[in-house]
């Protein structure tokens, strides 16, 4: 059998040392319970002092339990009263920060909104311009046939203002050499001359013609 050795302890409550002699440790041991914390006269103390309960439900309290007098449980509510108002203040300030976040999320929501209406207006802009381009390119690819058609238009065009310039000018000439040599004889005259002699060339023009 092993021999128990005595054991000094310190006591928690007065700091002092004391002995757990063999008999208390065989004691302890039998009735399962751990060694003391305390020495004799600290807990034969505690054991003198009044047990606490609570007033409402009867519990016991714990001899370490805080008590106060009236005046500093009157500061400490006060304390406490003050501490709640401003959790209140602070509650308060924040739901208004959190309505003035809602009010700017729903501003942000509805710009959003917006620019996303912006881009799609903006996508479809630059589709129907991108076919309006296509239409130009493929209308001047099938136009390309059609300029030299346009220049040999304008080119006839000229030659034809030319060839009207000239019978202008050949007609102004004939209306001179009548206003020079035939100045005393009427125009009915004239052109009554000028288509006898034309059909006199003509009719030696055939004749030749047969001749040969």
């Amino acid at each position: 059998m092993v021999e128990i050795a005595i054991r000094r302890l310190t006591c928690r409550e007065c700091g002092k040392q004391f002995v757990f002699t063999k008999g208390e440790q065989e004691f302890y041991e039998v009735k399962g319970l751990t060694p003391p914390t305390r020495c004799k006269e600290c807990r034969s103390n505690k054991k003198k002092q009044p047990h606490l309960t609570c007033a409402q439900c009867g519990i016991e309290l714990p001899q370490e339990a805080w008590l106060y007098c009236e005046y500093c449980l009157k500061n400490i509510q006060l304390d406490c009263d003050r501490k709640v108002k401003n959790s209140q203040k602070s509650a308060s300030v924040a739901q208004a920060k959190l309505q003035v976040a809602e009010s700017r999320k729903t501003e942000l929501e509805e710009s959003l909104y917006q620019m996303k209406q912006l881009v799609a207006e903006l996508e479809l802009k630059v589709k129907n311009l991108a076919l309006d381009l296509e239409k130009a390119r493929q209308f001047y690819v099938a136009s390309s046939w059609i300029k030299p058609v346009l220049d040999s238009m304008e080119e006839r065009l000229e030659a034809l203002e030319q060839a009207q310039h000239e019978s202008n000018q050949k007609m102004l000439d004939v209306i001179q050499i009548m206003q020079d040599g035939y100045g005393s004889v009427s125009l009915l005259e004239f052109i009554k001359r000028r288509l006898i002699t034309y059909r006199r060339q003509s009719a030696c023009s055939k004749q030749e013609r047969k001749d040969r």
